[in-house]
């Protein structure tokens, strides 16, 4: 099993990313029509597509790499979904060339995870319970903080993430939505889950397969 993430690894997870958000394509797109404009899954597969178009493997560094994704992802998917990852891939990019990483290892990604989640914050204004990606977000980097402190492998931690993710994403479901187009909405968006939060599971879910396979 891996202990590491490193540019090799670009490629093959991006590819593993994109099959998991098409396979929930439909699924992403009802939970965002009912709470927005439905366009969520286009965001989502457009995003990743860009992705996938870039060089493979980079041949720039980790945040580098991480930034250019991010913008391509929010260039292709623009919506304020797509800012918002761009805004979390410049954190956690900036954390990484900060420290110069050459690999993301389980307290990297837990570190570069929070960084990322702070900025989306700082951007966007939302915090924890607030029925957004962050609702899901944010359980997963405790949970990764909480692997890196028990001395649990890398995939042991993903997975965890990814469960509190996972649970972070469906517990919005009774709660109302507050921003953007779905605040709009009020009432109507109280027994839906949280479209962003869950993608953000959904990625995660994906990323500790990659790991585990």
């Amino acid at each position: 099993m891996k202990t590491a993430l490193t540019l090799a690894d670009f490629g093959p997870l991006a590819a593993k990313l994109q099959e998991t958000l098409l396979a929930a394509n439909e699924k992403i797109t009802t939970l965002d029509q009912a709470l927005g404009d439905g366009d969520l899954g286009v965001t989502c597969r457009l995003g990743l597509q860009a992705i996938r178009d870039l060089p493979d493997p980079p041949a720039d560094g980790l945040g580098d790499s991480l930034l250019k994704a991010g913008m391509a992802f929010n260039q292709a998917g623009a919506s304020t979904f797509g800012a918002l990852v761009a805004t979390g891939a410049m954190r956690a990019a900036k954390f990484a060339k900060d420290r110069g990483l050459d690999a993301w290892d389980l307290a990297a990604i837990a570190d570069g995870l929070d960084a990322a989640a702070q900025g989306i914050m700082q951007r966007g204004k939302a915090q924890a319970g607030d029925k957004t990606l962050l609702d899901a977000l944010l359980p997963a980097v405790a949970a990764l903080q909480a692997a890196v402190a028990a001395g649990q492998t890398l995939g042991e931690g993903l997975v965890a993430a990814a469960q509190a993710a996972a649970e972070g994403a469906a517990a919005t479901a009774p709660w109302q939505s507050k921003f953007g187009r779905a605040g709009w909405l009020q009432e109507r968006t109280i027994g839906t889950p949280d479209g962003g939060a869950t993608v953000v599971a959904l990625v995660l879910q994906a990323v500790a397969e990659y790991v585990a396979n």
